[in-house]
């Protein structure tokens, strides 16, 4: 989540396709790469547990006790500091998964409705099919795109459904090696993708581009589909699940906030003054300190929407939390009744 508000800083910023410093377009191209790795990784992670038991109903509870109250207080705040809203930011703010309002949220919750059949389709699969149906995918919207003039669109529900089934292959086939292996590539990965787009705006502005035309090294070659965001987040996942189990509690307590960091700082009406106004990127272009500028921001953005988050947590979360699970036992317990009849298990 650190990596997506860093990404953020650069691509909210209004700094990457309007600066005229080199410096400042080689460093954004670096500080912002690790932001659709960070989406990649999440939804490994979930798939790989959501695979494990495909049940959509709590998952979806967890989804809409936090989207709802954040969305409907940062929306009843800015109504009551004077923020201008329009008739769509109120619809978005209000229905916030079934408007939009967060493109991650929408493709997610339709994810997670979708898992189990997306599960039992690995299920029917064999070991080499499951491997052929990936490997086309990898090549068709991951590879072949990286060329220039190839357009084989993919919709992020697409590539979204293509990590669950990465992650429901890794659960059923164990790739080789041992963690150690894992983590090396983790890291090559990783150093590779935080360099790669940084040489290519370099050499691009070194051959007459303007630093602001170059972001699309970042945008290719740090994008959710890229090779190198897939390979990294792959493999700190693969690492994850062969590495010695360990336990941190200040770890899994921050952690706890972090899906409210990318709720509450990527939310439409918070993001249309916090970058431009609040953290003033543009200040920092073409300055020696703009690193520092980025690392700062970006720290003391995650830490003050956890703050929130963690105030939130044991009061409206809790509430909106037990109303959405009341509203998922009866949902559930109605369509059980049919099957009930019918003699058949109950499924959720």
């Amino acid at each position: 989540m650190i990596a997506i508000v860093a990404h953020h800083y650069t691509v909210h910023g209004g700094v990457q396709d309007h600066t005229a410093s080199a410096g400042t377009a080689i460093v954004l191209s670096s500080i912002g790469a690790f932001g659709k790795w960070g989406v990649d990784v999440f939804v490994l992670v979930s798939a790989f547990f959501m695979d494990r038991t495909p049940r959509r109903g709590k998952s979806l509870s967890s989804v809409y006790s936090q989207v709802l109250p954040v969305s409907w207080l940062i929306l009843l705040t800015a109504a009551i500091v004077g923020i201008h809203l329009s008739p769509r930011d109120i619809q978005k703010g209000l229905f916030p998964v079934v408007f939009g309002e967060y493109w991650f949220v929408t493709s997610f919750v339709v994810l997670v409705l979708i898992a189990p059949y997306l599960s039992m389709v690995a299920d029917a699969l064999t070991g080499r099919q499951h491997r052929r149906l990936l490997l086309a995918g990898i090549a068709l919207w991951s590879v072949l795109t990286l060329t220039d003039g190839v357009r084989l669109e993919i919709s992020n529900l697409a590539w979204f459904a293509l990590l669950y089934l990465m992650a429901a292959y890794v659960r059923r086939y164990p790739l080789p090696g041992d963690a150690r292996l894992w983590g090396t590539v983790t890291i090559a990965s990783a150093v590779l993708l935080a360099t790669l787009p940084p040489l290519l705006a370099s050499a691009l502005i070194a051959r007459g581009s303007a630093p602001a035309t170059v972001g699309w090294a970042m945008d290719v070659y740090a994008s959710a589909e890229s090779p190198l965001a897939v390979a990294s987040a792959l493999a700190i996942v693969v690492w994850a699940t062969k590495a010695r189990p360990w336990a941190s509690g200040v770890v899994n307590y921050w952690a706890a906030a972090a899906f409210g960091v990318y709720l509450i700082h990527d939310n439409p009406l918070v993001r249309r003054f916090v970058w431009d106004r609040f953290v003033d990127t543009s200040a920092a272009a073409g300055q020696w300190w703009l690193p520092l500028h980025a690392v700062a921001w970006t720290l003391a953005i995650y830490v003050a929407c956890s703050l929130v988050i963690f105030a939130l947590q044991p009061t409206v979360f809790r509430a909106t939390h037990a109303v959405t699970e009341r509203a998922r036992v009866r949902i559930e317990a109605r369509l059980a009744r049919p099957d009930a009849a019918e003699g058949a298990p109950a499924q959720s």
